[in-house]
């Protein structure tokens, strides 16, 4: 009762500081007067009334609904990682509402709403079939580690569908989780789902602390667990709906308020859920303040940036100490058996794949050229738009994306060695990150002309992500290489980044903002012969040293016993490589942006091609990396007609389920 007398004394405060601080400061007086003796001619009522309160109320309830559903999910599922941000339900409502508004301009707030509750249950319901079919079942590390990658997956999606259609400007604040310009419809749609589902969650509670003790002993004291989870589920959905319809994807407030009230209350759900409520309403609300003061006067950060500040180091926390017991001190690999070919020749057919995807791109654009007028170009017979077409835009954009594919491929195979992981990618452990913020924070300081230097621009990259590295992998130590943690870890290092960068962003100039845009989802659009030459420069130094490194990565893959007891330097060779992929991996991406997944994918590919020798691995792995990119450039140029997808968006789409696949590998 204490607890929640004081969670309401701060709800009542950050109350009265949303109505009282914006542009114009209001004082108590005039707030009394605006809500009990209402007079349209003052503006200060008028601020209050129609601006303030609605913003007000709307922060409380979102926050409210989220904590809930957040409260609930890990009552039921015994998982102290759930939430709805974190099981897919975020990033599925908002994509499905999204995609609503594109097909249907004027959709009400209530087809908004059922947009993202459909959403949301197809983002839930993939992440169950994961943790279903994976070895560990539903354990709680594998569930959060299928959402947060199935999260990953829908925002690439959502990314690309506002770059394609350039909402980029209109939908920011959304996307990153918003209640600014908030009106009384807003509110009005989102009271009935905020009713609805917590008298759904309060009738519940008394069942879910029950089915929190175990199914078994649930089931012994006569609950229908299946009755108790379907009602759950429905809870939750119509909650997070709500909220994600109205604001966007508000991260990290289901997953951490309700570890602050178990702490308080107990392990009693009928108190957990109402304090939960009151504290997420509470915690919102303040944040919301803070986003509009955090950049003085007239401007505000994304509440969304605001909460992953806070809610990412929370799950750092939770993935370090209270999930200690759920990771397996094991690092995930998967065998390969003997290659079908020698894997020499396997490497020659590779070789004339990429050249024949190399010359099908070439004929393949905005405008189509026969194989004739690819010829006359490239032998100078015919000038004019065709030629400056091939030779400008189309040959080094080509010439570009193989060298991007080839870097971050071998790249993530040496770390996948290293790491002895086969889930470990690039982007995931927050080089693409660390790359995207170190690129935004140059774009801030020194203005759109710092991309003009392609020289400068790798080097930047590479400190960024040479940091968010070196964050991620100190967070893991003395804590074993379990799989799940070390990519757990870098999926929270990598939101709060991707929070300093939406942050960074809203300092630079329009211009230099749409780059960012385009950079994040990882677009080739600017590729010319410089970022050829820089890029070949890199690629150059940097893939023979890693491929210099084959016995040692051979030797890394037995275990660190086996690769001592064969006269390997562990700490010495592996911190080597580990800096040497990860400057090859940055290096592309501050040029080509977040490519995720394709250090994943490439690798797996290229290790059932050729076996397990790295001699062989790496070189197959960048010609796969090569060939998926070209592709994934090529498709993403003519999937929507006069739309242009960035290749990282399809390499996203076809990496994310390759990884989810992986998982249910036993």
């Amino acid at each position: 009762m204490t607890a929640l007398v004081a969670a309401l004394c701060a709800c009542g405060l950050s109350f009265a500081l949303s109505l009282a601080i914006g542009p114009k400061a209001v004082g108590a007086k005039a707030m009394l007067g605006a809500l009990f003796q209402y007079d349209a001619a003052n503006e200060a009522h008028l601020i209050v009334r129609d601006i303030r309160l609605p913003r007000a109320l709307l922060g409380l309830l979102v926050g409210s609904s989220l904590a809930m559903a957040g409260a609930v999910m890990q009552g039921v599922t015994r998982n102290p990682l759930a939430g709805p941000s974190i099981m897919g339900l975020s990033g599925g409502g908002t994509l499905a509402m999204l995609a609503a508004l594109i097909a249907v301009p004027g959709l009400s707030y209530n087809g908004s709403i059922a947009a993202s509750f459909l959403g949301a249950l197809g983002g839930f319901a993939a992440v169950m079939l994961v943790a279903k079919m994976s070895p560990g079942g539903f354990a709680p590390a594998r569930m959060a580690l299928a959402g947060t990658v199935t999260s990953a997956l829908l925002s690439s999606v959502t990314q690309g569908l506002v770059i394609c259609f350039a909402m980029a400007g209109d939908m920011l604040y959304w996307t990153a989780g918003g209640i600014a310009n908030v009106t009384w419809t807003q509110v009005a749609a989102i009271a009935p789902c905020v009713a609805v589902g917590a008298a759904a969650v309060a009738w519940l509670a008394p069942s879910i602390t029950i089915l929190n003790l175990g199914s078994e002993t649930a089931v012994g004291l006569g609950q229908r667990t299946s009755v108790v989870r379907a009602g759950a589920t429905l809870s939750v959905l119509v909650l997070t709906a709500g909220a994600v319809a109205v604001a966007g994807p508000i991260s990290f407030v289901g997953l951490m308020v309700p570890h602050v009230c178990r702490l308080a209350a107990g392990g009693d759900y009928r108190r957990i859920i109402p304090l939960s409520a009151v504290v997420g309403a509470a915690l919102t609300s303040l944040a919301d303040v803070a986003a509009r003061t955090a950049l003085g006067q007239g401007r505000e950060i994304p509440l969304g940036v605001v909460t992953a500040a806070i809610g990412a180091p929370c799950f750092v926390w939770l993935v370090r100490q209270r999930a200690a017991g759920i990771f397996g001190a094991g690092a995930p690999t998967v065998g390969t058996g003997a290659p079908r070919w020698r894997p020499q020749t396997t490497l020659l057919l590779l070789a004339g794949l990429l050249v024949v995807v190399g010359v099908v791109a070439l004929h393949v654009g905005f405008t189509p050229l026969s194989p004739q007028e690819v010829w006359y170009a490239l032998t100078g017979e015919s000038g004019g738009d065709q030629q400056l077409a091939l030779t400008t835009f189309r040959l080094p954009r080509i010439e570009f994306a193989m060298l991007v594919g080839c870097g971050i491929a071998v790249a993530g195979a040496a770390i996948q060695a290293v790491l002895r992981n086969d889930l470990v990618e690039p982007g995931i452990l927050g080089v693409s990150a660390g790359a995207s913020l170190a690129v935004v924070l140059s774009l801030a300081l020194f203005g759109y002309s710092v991309l003009t230097s392609v020289v400068t621009l790798p080097l930047v990259a590479i400190v960024g992500s040479m940091g968010a590295m070196g964050v991620v992998y100190l967070l893991c130590l003395g804590q074993g290489r379990s799989s799940t943690r070390l990519l757990l870890t870098g999926v929270a290092v990598s939101s709060a980044l991707g929070a300093a960068t939406l942050l960074a962003s809203l300092q630079i100039s329009s211009q230099a903002y749409a780059f960012a845009v385009a950079f994040s989802a990882g677009s080739l659009s600017s590729a010319g012969w410089n970022y050829v030459m820089v890029l070949a420069v890199w690629l150059g130094v940097l893939a023979p040293v890693l491929w210099g490194q084959a016995t040692t990565l051979n030797a890394l893959r037995l275990g660190d016993d086996a690769a001592t007891g064969l006269g390997v330097a562990v700490a010495r060779r592996s911190i080597l490589v580990l800096t040497t992929a990860v400057a090859l991996c940055a290096a592309c991406m501050a040029l080509a942006g977040g490519v995720t997944f394709l250090g994943l994918i490439a690798p797996h590919i290229s290790r059932r091609l050729v076996g397990a020798d790295h001699a062989f691995v790496l070189p197959a792995s960048g010609f796969v990396g090569a060939i998926l990119l070209v592709a994934a450039d090529m498709l993403g140029s003519q999937a929507i007609t006069g739309v242009e997808l960035p290749a990282g968006v399809i390499v996203s789409a076809l990496g994310a389920p390759y990884f989810l696949y992986l998982m249910t590998r036993r």
